[in-house]
């Protein structure tokens, strides 16, 4: 479980980066890249896709990062499960409902699985990110790069212990 081919932790991170807030997928992505430690594997897209099923892998973990009108500062770690709760098309599909297709066509359970909510407010189109979402970032990376620093084993425990 050590190395990039098959990862402790999976992140999916997406966004499209030239509309204000919602470039928060890709710039978290972007700071994971940089100190890409073994064990981490790191996808960044503009939308979640059916394809990413394939980036998944039952034995690791997996970790969503997106953009969120849910909350109002900072982040918020939530646990998530496979769902078949309607959200999907070929275009884009919530991560519980990737999920739900993992396990319907590789035929194995879906990973463990928890999706990261970093405040946003602002998505107009050719934007920087807003004061709010820029704050959130920042404390958003601080928690990943807190647990990244810990041993590739005990990842899945502080995401576990974060999320409840």
């Amino acid at each position: 479980m050590g190395s990039s081919a098959d990862p402790a932790l999976t992140v999916l991170a997406w966004g499209n980066a030239s509309r204000g807030d919602d470039a928060i997928g890709p710039l978290l992505a972007e700071r994971l890249r940089a100190t890409m430690p073994t064990g981490l594997s790191v996808i960044e897209d503009h939308q979640l896709n059916i394809e990413h099923v394939m980036d998944l892998d039952s034995d690791g973990a997996a970790l969503f990062i997106d953009a969120s009108v849910d909350i109002t500062e900072g982040y918020r770690l939530q646990r998530i499960v496979p769902s078949h709760d309607g959200n999907f098309s070929t275009h884009a599909i919530s991560p519980q409902a990737l999920l739900n297709v993992f396990e319907q066509t590789i035929g194995q359970p879906a990973p463990e699985s928890w999706l990261l909510h970093v405040a946003a407010q602002e998505f107009e189109l050719g934007a920087a990110p807003g004061e709010v979402a820029k704050a959130a970032i920042e404390a958003a990376d601080q928690f990943l790069q807190d647990l990244l620093q810990r041993p590739t084993d005990e990842w899945r425990d502080c995401l576990r212990q974060a999320s409840s």
